[in-house]
């Protein structure tokens, strides 16, 4: 409920609406870090003592009018990420709406425990809201290491937004790539880029309108740099990164440089865990 949600609650909001999906706001009260004692233990005689959800549907309409009126509240007891992944699968819920742990001056987005640990244990997509919600996401890029789990991610990106254009950008680091020649290097990385781009493409599940609205970049260098980069550049409104395991472009960057990928990339963040066919 504080000012670093607001963000994400009006990015949930328009996605409702736009999805006709119900909307959950849900609250983790942590009782490791409530109060024991209270200074005032004999409230005035004309003090309300609403409950949890009470207070919480109180701030939402005091934040949001009439906006409020179509969200379900739910408040629980327990660690934080733990308790909302719960409530997650119990309310078999498609998608985790967060805002960023916090903020820098910079406009950064980092990892906190609690944001960290519901990413890496969510099966459902996790969207990191950092930006205002003032338009839908038109432009999206989609990181990808050509693996099935990056086709997944531009499947279910492609299906959830149907209208944005979508961008596959990989990146990747060549050692010693100083001591080839360079313009065999860029005609070589050409030839790769074409050859890796139109297998990926290739596949029966990728139709014919979403090739169309699809553009495959291919770069040499540091990948988080990269993406960040292109995000800024290119005016990106949301980012999506899928994740199966070891390996994964995400889980090879959550070790050492996750921290350095989500605090250099602008705009929202949506991860997209892998689902093995059964």
């Amino acid at each position: 409920m504080s000012c670093r949600c607001d963000r994400a609650l009006d990015r949930a909001i328009q996605l409702a609406r736009e999805w006709d999906a119900e909307l959950i706001a849900a609250h983790v009260i942590d009782p490791a870090k409530t109060g024991q004692f209270r200074f005032d233990r004999k409230p005035a005689s004309w003090r309300r003592l609403p409950s949890p959800v009470d207070r919480m549907k109180w701030r939402l309409r005091r934040d949001l009018g009439t906006a409020a009126d179509a969200i379900r509240i739910l408040v629980e007891e327990g660690d934080p990420p733990e308790m909302l992944l719960e409530m997650a699968a119990r309310e078999d819920c498609d998608l985790i709406v967060t805002g960023i742990a916090r903020d820098e001056t910079l406009g950064r987005m980092l990892l906190g425990n609690t944001l960290n640990r519901l990413v890496r244990g969510s099966p459902v997509p996790v969207l990191v809201v950092h930006d205002r919600a003032v338009r839908h996401y038109r432009d999206i890029v989609v990181g990808t290491d050509f693996s099935e789990a990056s086709l997944q991610a531009l499947l279910i990106t492609a299906a959830c937004f149907p209208a944005a254009a979508l961008t596959l950008f990989h990146g990747y680091d060549v050692p010693f790539s100083g001591y080839l020649d360079e313009q065999d290097f860029k005609r070589d990385l050409g030839v790769m880029e074409k050859e890796l781009g139109d297998k990926f493409l290739a596949d029966e599940r990728v139709d014919e309108p979403l090739r169309g609205r699809t553009d495959v970049v291919i770069a040499h260098g540091s990948p988080e740099r990269l993406l960040s980069d292109y995000v800024e550049d290119h005016d990106i409104d949301l980012t999506v990164i899928g994740s199966h395991g070891r390996g994964a472009l995400f889980d090879a960057l959550i070790g050492s440089t996750a921290k350095t990928l989500l605090e250099m990339l602008e705009g929202d963040l949506l991860i997209v865990h892998y689902r093995p066919a059964d």
